[in-house]
């Protein structure tokens, strides 16, 4: 198979990724609602686990659209997996940080996350990725740097933005979806 129509079939497959964009940007406000109510170790926690929801979570979505499912062998599912190889080294830096540290623990997961997304950009071949990856990348730095210097914590951002580039995901591929009979 070669590269574009693996991508083709993962765009359609996971419908460009959205689902599981939208989805984590709850997880982190879900986990900001935590840390108002609780503290930011409890919010970790939570984060943690919403964050194994994301992918079964975002696959019902894609399901319940009827998408197709992927290949196995997609040749971009080994990318895939390898792009999570490092997430699981940030969460493991930021359980750490966490109990001394939730901002900045929060702040080195928005950065590792936002990196991850660089590779979503060649996954589903769509350039916002690159926008949400240094948004991301950005944001965490920004708090890394500078922990309270605003009024809202780390989560509450970085859950705003994956909202906002869901969104703007979803509609980029319901656009390009229903352009696709058209074409052919």
């Amino acid at each position: 198979m070669d590269i574009d129509r693996a991508q083709e079939e993962l765009r359609a497959a996971y419908q460009g990724g959205a689902p599981g964009v939208l989805i984590s940007g709850l997880a982190w406000l879900i986990a900001d609602a935590a840390w108002y109510v609780m503290d930011g170790f409890i919010a970790f926690l939570v984060l943690l686990v919403a964050g194994m929801l994301i992918f079964p979570l975002s696959l019902l979505v894609a399901r319940l659209f009827r998408a197709p499912r992927v290949s196995q062998g997609n040749a971009l599912n080994k990318l895939a997996i390898e792009a999570t190889i490092p997430l699981f080294a940030g969460l493991l830096i930021a359980f750490v940080l966490a109990p001394r540290s939730p901002e900045f623990a929060f702040a080195a997961l928005a950065i590792v996350i936002g990196a991850r997304y660089f590779a979503f950009a060649t996954l589903y071949r769509e350039r916002v990725y690159w926008l949400l990856g240094g948004a991301l990348f950005l944001i965490g730095t920004g708090f890394a740097v500078q922990a309270g210097a605003l009024p809202v914590h780390v989560t509450l951002a970085v859950g705003a933005a994956e909202l906002l580039f869901g969104a703007l995901l979803f509609t980029r591929w319901n656009a390009a979806a229903a352009a696709a009979p058209a074409a052919a």
